[in-house]
């Protein structure tokens, strides 16, 4: 949930239901239509927050994080492609005049782990040393062309075997220095690298490790 500061109602929180994904740096990435209220509200201020957790009737048990800063608009087209990865249904919508995407830019984040663990972090804690245009961003897109059109099997025991997710039709929609997203259908899975990996070769061999152990 994305929340910003009204500026119909002198300041008061308002909170909308937005689609997320993120840089190569965990940086989040919003689509929005600049015909929406929460666009002209950060319009006027661009500080806002942005609630990310699980929904359902135990959602006050589950981990939880408050993300908090400044939005600003993106033009770059690595982090159009990413967040279409992520997000293929709203491909449509990028090409509409109002919609534009946004990076928001961390100041900290609010993280609830549960009762009693509680922590506020920089957001140089939580970001990853990773930044777009490095050599893994760069190779990111023909990493997971690679791994799709020439190793299904691997993609598809990434997610049944290490990330406990079945069904047939996986594939890889993300790849960062900490891990690899996986998407089938509306499910998505993640499966978290041994080491932080800072390439493309460091990847290869991270992917060739995680297939092995999938197939022990």
């Amino acid at each position: 949930m994305l929340a910003t500061v009204d500026t119909e109602t002198d300041g008061t929180p308002y909170g909308s239901f937005v689609l997320t994904s993120c840089t190569m740096d965990a940086s989040p990435l919003l689509l929005l239509s600049d015909l929406a209220r929460h666009s002209r509200n950060f319009a006027a201020d661009p500080r806002v927050s942005l609630l990310i957790g699980k929904l359902g009737l135990d959602a006050l048990s589950q981990t939880r994080a408050t993300l908090i800063g400044r939005i600003e608009a993106s033009d770059d087209a690595d982090q159009k492609a990413r967040f279409l990865r992520h997000h293929a249904g709203a491909r449509s919508q990028m090409t509409f005049g109002d919609f534009r995407l946004y990076r928001l830019h961390l100041e900290s984040v609010h993280f609830i782990a549960g009762f009693g663990r509680i922590e506020t972090l920089p957001a140089d804690d939580v970001l990853l040393s990773e930044p777009d245009g490095t050599a893994l961003a760069e190779a990111e897109s023909d990493i997971i062309d690679h791994m799709n059109n020439d190793h299904a099997e691997a993609v598809h025991a990434y997610a049944s075997v290490l990330g406990d997710r079945h069904g047939l039709g996986w594939t890889m929609t993300g790849i960062d220095p900490e891990g690899i997203d996986l998407t089938r259908n509306d499910a998505e899975s993640r499966v978290d690298f041994e080491a932080h990996v800072d390439g493309p070769e460091n990847a290869r061999a991270e992917l060739v490790r995680l297939a092995k152990l999938a197939r022990a």
